[in-house]
């Protein structure tokens, strides 16, 4: 609800733009939701179980792939997909600078060097050539990010690593529902692994999947997701009485239950529909935004179907009196909520001793000064967004450079 229509910025003195805080993001919670979540609940099975392979059939079917293996997070689908395509000591990933600290902590974990590659000013995901630039002998995965909802130049990723024997292991967190050349992510790569994270297009709470069209690789995948168990408790619980089982390999433990699975389920046979809210939000935006002289929109390569979960736009700092931090924090003043998508990695103090005193990240760094992540979620509405853009416009038009 709007406050009052001053133009005196609240980071100035002036009243803020809205009464109650409008947040970067709400969760999309309805009752079939809750629903299916309490029907599993009076089940009496919770862990990883009938649900549970429901939802996996669902979303193999969904997005047109013969084996989805759910965890309980992108990260842990990461890991599995990097120990079971035999990733270790001595090896390197190449990978996206912009992106969460977990794609490269899971390359870590595994005993291999990350090598970070710069990314692309068209989309902000991992620019094939600088991944390229980055390929050495050592080189045994690539792990392109698909970033913020639509998909990197995956093709072009697959062509060279194909070409050197490379595997492809696909960070899809942001990218669940999105597609490339008419073809859904999760179908491309040797492993794509997705979010169900609470902010993400599809929600389990914590969790995420793996999809794979490799049979052999998927069957390694589930074994190293339970223990390295040859039949896990709900095929054991099933049959009565079979209670053996052998451990081949020291697996982990990263099994979504049933419990996560059922919100999983519910959220799958709507994602659709709460993908084109998004869609309808973002397209507010870019109407209102268009023909800013102070924001740069993002922009959608030809080919790619955007999932929006994150809507980045990019202040035209050359306009402003301001940086980028002073206007999160102006537009935090005003009772609206936004972020900063990502911190690259090569800015953190661990990840230092990864990166040579000669790697430099010109776009990573110019991207960095000037993103702003704004609120998007499915249940915002036009006005939401009118007064989004409304502080947005205060703000800039207070610290206007005129000279």
């Amino acid at each position: 609800m709007t406050a009052t229509n001053d133009s005196l910025p609240a980071v100035a003195g002036g009243v803020p733009l809205r009464n109650e805080v409008l947040p970067f993001y709400r969760p999309a919670i309805d009752e079939s939701d809750i629903k299916l979540v309490s029907d599993t609940l009076r089940s009496g099975w919770l862990t990883l179980g009938p649900v549970t392979t429901d939802l996996e059939r669902e979303l193999a079917e969904y997005l047109g792939v013969k084996n989805v293996i759910a965890v309980n997070s992108c990260s842990a689908a990461m890991f599995l997909a990097l120990k079971a395509l035999g990733v270790g000591p001595g090896d390197e990933v190449v990978t996206s600078a912009m992106t969460f600290t977990s794609t490269v902590n899971t390359i870590i974990h595994t005993g291999a060097t990350p090598v970070l590659a710069d990314i692309e000013t068209e989309t902000f995901c991992v620019s094939p050539q600088e991944i390229e630039k980055r390929t050495t002998p050592r080189t045994k995965a690539f792990m392109p990010v698909h970033f913020g909802g639509q998909a990197c130049r995956i093709d072009e990723v697959l062509d060279l690593a194909r070409s050197r024997g490379i595997r492809v292991i696909e960070d899809a967190a942001h990218s669940f529902g999105a597609s490339y050349n008419g073809k859904k992510i999760g179908t491309f790569g040797d492993a794509t692994a997705f979010s169900f994270y609470a902010t993400k297009n599809l929600t389990t709470g914590e969790g995420g999947c793996l999809s794979t069209a490799d049979d052999g690789l998927a069957k390694r995948l589930r074994q190293l997701s339970y223990h390295g168990m040859s039949h896990d408790s709900w095929s054991r619980y099933a049959d009565r009485g079979a209670w053996f089982y052998e451990v081949n390999v020291p697996g982990y433990k990263c099994n979504m239950s049933d419990v996560l699975s059922a919100l999983g389920l519910s959220q799958l046979r709507k994602v659709d529909e709460l993908t084109a809210r998004r869609t309808k939000v973002a397209r507010w935006f870019i109407e209102r935004l268009a023909d800013s002289a102070y924001f740069e929109l993002p922009r959608i390569r030809p080919g790619n179907q955007h999932t929006w979960h994150l809507f980045v736009i990019r202040l035209r700092l050359e306009r402003l009196k301001i940086d980028r931090d002073t206007f999160t924090k102006a537009l935090g003043a005003e009772n609206i909520g936004c972020s900063v998508h990502f911190i690259p990695v090569y800015k953190h103090p661990f990840f230092r001793s990864y990166i040579d005193e000669t790697d430099t990240y010109p776009v990573c760094e110019e991207y960095f000064s000037r993103c702003v992540s704004l609120p998007i979620f499915p249940s915002m509405r036009e006005e939401d967004v009118d007064d989004v853009v409304t502080a947005m416009n205060r703000i800039a038009a207070y610290y206007e450079r005129t000279q």
